[in-house]
Formats: structure tokens, sequence, C-alpha cells
């Protein structure tokens, strides 16, 4: 019975996984959907047409809060993995699972520094336009 609960509980995790998977492939698509739009913009501005000028700003926020959801679903999971390894008499688990909460952690960061830094610019662009619509 208590190894019935276990399963089921591990399924539960895989599913959760897969739904995280599916939101980082999500996040990559829309990424790529901004690209295409900026190739766009570049090409019409290289063939001396004025470019459509679409503000991808959107998508990409979209596309990194995507991100920074499911890579915390991910180092969550890694320190619960590393708690239960701590548990156990198996040094090699536990090395492992510490070593991949470090990933998860930085990966994690990495993520959140790159949505701060959107934001950022984002600031920084519609400060720039305020300015050069203001009268003088």
């Amino acid at each position: 019975m208590e190894e019935q609960k276990i399963l089921k509980e591990q399924l539960r995790i895989v599913d959760q996984s897969l739904f995280y998977l599916v939101l980082i492939i999500l996040s990559v698509l829309l990424s790529f959907q901004s690209v295409l739009i900026q190739r766009e913009q570049l090409e019409e501005t290289l063939a001396g047409r004025p470019a459509a000028c679409r503000n991808v700003y959107p998508i990409r926020l979209s596309a990194s809060v995507l991100v920074v959801s499911a890579l915390g679903f991910f180092f969550c999971l890694a320190l619960r993995t590393c708690r239960e390894a701590a548990q156990g008499n198996d040094s090699a688990a536990q090395k492992s699972a510490g070593i991949n909460v470090w990933a998860s952690l930085f990966v994690w960061a990495a993520a959140l520094i790159r949505l701060y830094d959107l934001n950022f610019m984002e600031e920084v662009r519609r400060c720039r336009a305020a300015e050069n619509v203001q009268p003088e």
C-alpha cells in the first residue's frame, strides 16, 4: 500500500514536470516569434521601406515569465530531491542532489536577472521615448 502511494506521488511529480517543460517550450516559441518580428523589421529597414514598429516587449516578457516560473518549479524539485537524498545512505545520490540544487539555482537566478534586465531596458526605452516627445 505504501509503495502505491509513493508511485502515485512520483507520477504526480512527473506530470507537473511535463507541464513545466511545456511552458519552457512555449517560452522558446514566443522568443522565436519575437526574433522573427525583429528580423522582419530589419529587412524592411534594409530595403528602404518604413518598418512597422511592433513592440516585442510583451512577447519577450511573457516568454521570460514562463521560463522563470518553470525554472522555479525545477529548483524547488531539486531542493526536495536533495532533502530526500540527505535522509538516505547513498553518498553519490547526496552529492548529485547537492550539485543539482546549485545548478538549478544558478539557472533560475540567470532567468530572474534576464527578466529584471528586460524590464529595466523597457523602462529606459519608455523614458527615452517620453524625452523625445516632450516639447522644448
